[in-house]
């Protein structure tokens, strides 16, 4: 008799109890020692069951219908189909005389009705078992979503948190999700240029390529990023911290399945205020062109109702309005370095028990590897148990995470952490009216990247402008107001 075996195993849920594939060989190899059978062929496959169209096994087939006498040797049935459709070919198979038995670790079926009947129940079981498995992890995952929890691994951007199974922000790739907006949201980049500048910046796929086009629109269509999850249509409002507002993802849907969907600069002209200056008449976006040598801004007029779009209005115009404009930051470095040295000092001030409890967390961390270095000494000469040292390592594992959240949340909390970073913002708008002015177009650009929302035009002037945070608040102070009345904002 010719034998054929078939080994399987998958990596999901339903196959975690079932021996690797090596372990089945071996205790089939064992078993055909033992009877004395001969092995024509080995088939071994590592996919699920669950559906038919497995190519290993269906290698197996053709086999088996080219002749007729061959006998199965399996781990279990469940090996061959965990699908009605796989399992009705193995019993047509044996109807047809071309597979005589099917030997498995525990039990023999063979070409009779009763054989046949209970493996068509050991089928049907199996076929039970996977539906009954995905419904309940399908419930599973939609009560962690109702609680605010995501179920799955989590996206770019992201990490998985082992100890609270819940998942946080990944300090090395977040920033790559917020440029992706923030370069997209000026409508001058297109997925291409963005995948482009990001490599440029730094980010790599797992192969050290650069990420695609596709991926970059990927993340601009992820919801997931405003802090809102969605499965199945439905949308659940997430616990972790969002990357992105919900303001921001809704303009960027916008911009894509809108009319200012923005176009790469390759092939054609830079023009560096395209994708910020808005119409003030009808909201529409301004275009531009290359007339007579000169570069000129005008209306689209999408909306069919509009008569500033018969105004042309010159790019050289534009760069002295805005480099006027952007005097609104200006403060003199005088007084930001006054108002440095104040807040300064009002926290030295208060801040002396914040940094003794500072300091008193990073003594207990820095103690650590120590105390897990003589438990472990312990463990090994063999004074403590094994249960006891799996508690005290893991309960000082505990004490790790504990502490360096703590001190996260110390420095967090500490206002002197953000001084340099405040005042690093304040010189960047105090310089960029001048910046602008004397910049390349590139510079031009970089600056209302880094600064603008958009601005309004009407009858050839700037009528309404937004800066990006914290810009905006630098705007609206007052220039003149004293150093204590400034300190708050």
């Amino acid at each position: 008799m010719k034998y054929l075996v078939y080994a399987r195993k998958s990596t999901e849920s339903e196959d975690r109890q079932v021996l690797s594939i090596p372990a089945q060989l071996n205790e089939l190899q064992a078993i055909a020692e033992r009877e004395g059978f001969k092995i024509e062929k080995v088939f071994e496959e590592s996919m699920s069951a669950k559906a038919s169209g497995r190519p290993v096994l269906n290698e197996m087939f053709k086999l088996i219908e080219k002749s007729s006498g061959y006998s199965l040797l399996v781990w279990n049935v469940d090996r061959l189909a965990r699908n009605m459709r796989d399992g009705g070919i193995i019993l047509e198979l044996m109807d047809q005389g071309k597979i005589v038995e099917i030997r498995t670790y525990e039990k023999t079926y063979r070409n009779t009705p009763d054989d046949k009947f209970m493996m068509s129940l050991s089928f049907g079981i199996a076929k039970k078992y996977v539906d009954d498995l995905s419904v309940n992890v399908k419930r599973g995952f939609t009560e962690k979503m109702k609680r605010g929890e995501w179920p799955n691994k989590a996206p770019f951007g992201y990490l998985n948190e082992r100890l609270t199974k819940g998942i946080v922000i990944d300090p090395e790739r977040a920033r790559y999700v917020r440029r992706t907006y923030d370069l997209y949201l000026t409508g001058s980049h297109s997925f291409g240029s963005i995948a482009d500048k990001l490599y440029a910046e730094g980010l790599r796929t797992a192969s050290g390529k650069k990420v695609l086009k596709s991926y970059v629109q990927r993340i601009l269509n992820t919801r997931f990023y405003t802090g809102v999850m969605e499965r199945d249509g439905k949308l659940y409002e997430g616990k972790y911290a969002p990357l992105i507002s919900k303001d921001t993802f809704d303009k960027a849907q916008e911009i894509m399945h809108g009319a200012s969907r923005p176009r790469s600069k390759s092939n054609e002209l830079f023009f560096p205020l395209r994708g910020f200056l808005f119409c003030d008449s009808c909201g529409c976006t301004l275009t531009s062109s290359l007339k007579k040598g000169h570069q000129y801004y005008y209306c689209t007029n999408g909306r069919g109702k509009c008569e500033a779009h018969k105004t042309y209005l010159r790019e050289y115009r534009l760069y002295d309005q805005l480099g006027e404009v952007f005097t609104s930051l200006h403060f003199s470095e005088r007084k930001i370095e006054l108002m440095y040295q104040a807040a300064k000092a009002r926290i030295s001030h208060n801040d002396q028990e914040a940094r003794l409890g500072l300091e008193s967390l990073q003594q207990r961390l820095n103690d650590l590897p120590g105390r897990e270095s003589r438990l472990l000494d312990a463990y090994l000469a063999q004074q403590i148990t094994q249960e006891l040292y799996d508690q005290k390592s893991a309960s000082l594992k505990h004490e790790r995470i504990d502490i360096e959240k703590q001190i996260v949340s110390l420095k967090s909390a500490d206002p002197s952490f953000t001084l340099e970073p405040v005042k690093k913002i304040f010189q960047q708008a105090s310089t960029a009216s001048k910046k602008f002015v004397e910049g390349s177009d590139e510079k031009k650009r970089m600056i209302l990247e880094n600064l603008l929302w958009n601005l309004t035009i009407k009858d050839g002037k700037v009528a309404q402008i937004q800066y990006k945070s914290p810009y905006q608040i630098l705007a609206n102070a007052p220039k003149t107001g004293s150093i204590s009345s400034m300190l708050g904002d």
